[in-house]
């Protein structure tokens, strides 16, 4: 936060992606464990819904990641960001492949680690989160917000 009270660009977009990768997983398995209940093809149609959102993580987040201002732009850097997107697109070529049966013995452990993986990347941006960070100037009172 910033000394006027306003929140910083670089914060709201770390706070958000922290609550993303954490909240995401969660849902997913809400929504699975409810389908259970409804049809027996509830880890493909999870699979599907997985999918189609870590598809709309793959779009917005590089979209935010390029408002963040330049002298911030290393809290959110390829060290981080290179790794989770290509872990999105891995979880995301597995989970389409759920999808569409294509994977069908073993569905539901790909789901599982699928899940965990998410976690594990919310852990990490957590650590992140708390141990960097962002140099921000006492005379300025907003970034551009």
């Amino acid at each position: 936060m910033h000394r006027s009270g306003q929140w910083i660009y670089v914060d709201k977009f770390r706070i958000t992606n922290l609550l993303l990768m954490s909240l995401t997983p969660g849902f997913l398995a809400f929504i699975s464990l409810g389908l259970l209940s409804i049809t027996s093809n509830a880890v493909e149609i999870s699979g599907a819904i997985f999918a189609f959102t870590l598809a709309l993580l793959l779009i917005f987040i590089p979209r935010a990641r390029f408002k963040v201002p330049e002298r911030d732009r290393h809290l959110v850097g390829p060290s981080i960001f290179i790794p989770m997107s290509f872990t999105f697109t891995v979880v995301m070529i597995t989970q389409a492949l759920v999808a569409v049966s294509v994977i069908d013995s073993y569905e539901f452990t790909v789901y599982y680690y699928s899940l965990v993986a998410m976690l594990i990347l919310a852990a990490v941006q957590f650590a992140r989160l708390i141990l960097a960070r962002p140099n921000v100037s006492l005379d300025s009172s907003s970034d551009g917000l």
